[in-house]
């Protein structure tokens, strides 16, 4: 990427507030609805439902969701609640029917709950919605400044940044960087020819996307993390049904996370060695959450290693709200020599985005 006017090697950490950033709501039926963040995931679903009509499959497992929250867990009387928070009570929730449940009805089997579905759909719905915008977001113009060297590590499911790399004439089959090879990627698409400049540009999804898919149900959700994607479909318009016997491979918003696979210590060595091998560093919209330990102990070592190799990023840039900036200065303290800070992904384009720094 240009970065004041020399070309450097460039990584982007990319997290929830970075695809809010791009695209800052979608209008459904005059409704404005946001991508959605951890703390404010349930909101933008009530948005989401009142758009659709309060009627039909989603609104009751909205309706069923909020009031297991209400009735079952000490949250006194906090909703919503966040994103990670709530599917965490939920997943830990399903083995101790006795203690999580009804006193009323049919005693629910140890290890699964219909809830941990209804989030799932809910997710699934919301963001497929949302990944229907089409070109003219902030993702747009960051992919037509990429360079050849650059890398994106990002923690998204969403797939707007995927869409906009596609129609610039990046490779789905090889820019995952996903273990088999280009086989599984089915694409449904008539894109652009293949852009010479994005053959090694890697699009690395950590916690994986709303578009992979593994062989499995949501009665035994370890299957995310044990298998590797069996399908990747790339299309303009994004299915909102389910593929019979298979789920979508997201990594949930879970405290305690297990990548059983060696397709996701794959993916994980990739961004690891991309932030190794960069000259500068830009944080979109990540907010280092305390309980993702994975993330900090990946970049944490990347950066240790690099102090104790001498070997200094040139600059960071970091993007988000002044807090997380914060976090993230003492995270990679002693490892760069210069730094910008920017409020908003449009305040980052401005600078760097521009026709004149292309």
């Amino acid at each position: 990427m240009d970065w004041g006017g020399q070309d450097r090697r460039v990584v982007f950490i990319l997290g929830a507030g970075a695809t809010r950033g791009a695209l800052p709501h979608v209008v459904i039926n005059r409704k404005r609805v946001k991508p959605p963040l951890n703390s404010d995931f349930f909101k933008i679903v009530e948005t989401y439902i009142r758009a659709r009509g309060q009627t039909g499959g989603l609104a009751k497992r909205y309706s069923r969701l909020r009031n297991v929250f209400r009735n079952e867990f000490p949250t006194r009387g906090r909703w919503p609640i966040g994103m990670e928070e709530a599917f965490s009570l939920l997943y830990v929730s399903k083995d101790f029917p006795e203690i999580y449940g009804t006193r009323r009805g049919r005693r629910r089997h140890a290890g699964s709950r219909v809830e941990i579905e209804d989030f799932f759909r809910l997710t699934f719905a919301l963001l497929t919605a949302i990944d229907r915008a089409g070109p003219g977001t902030l993702y747009d113009d960051l992919v037509n400044h990429l360079g050849p060297k650059d890398s994106l590590v990002t923690l998204n499911y969403d797939t707007l940044l995927d869409s906009a790399l596609v129609r610039a004439g990046w490779d789905p089959t090889v820019g995952y960087g996903i273990v088999g090879g280009g086989r599984k990627v089915k694409l449904r698409w008539k894109a652009p020819k293949k852009a010479a400049r994005f053959a090694d540009v890697r699009l690395l999804k950590l916690h994986g996307s709303l578009n992979w898919f593994v062989r499995g149900s949501f009665d035994d959700l370890s299957v995310v993390f044990r298998k590797k994607p069996s399908q990747i479909f790339v299309t303009q318009q994004h299915r909102n049904n389910e593929r019979s016997g298979f789920v979508r491979q997201i990594v949930p918003p879970i405290y305690g996370k297990f990548f059983g696979h060696n397709h996701w210590q794959v993916l994980w060595d990739r961004a690891h060695q991309s932030i190794l091998g960069a000259e500068i560093i830009v944080v979109i919209g990540c907010s280092l959450v305390d309980t993702d330990f994975h993330l900090q102990g990946m970049i944490g070592h990347a950066v240790a290693a690099r102090k104790k190799a001498g070997q200094r990023f040139r600059a960071v840039a970091l993007v988000n709200g002044t807090k997380t900036r914060r976090k993230w200065l003492r995270l990679l303290k002693g490892s760069f020599s210069a730094k910008s800070e920017y409020p908003t992904f449009a305040a980052f384009a401005r600078k760097h985005l521009t026709k004149s720094n292309g």
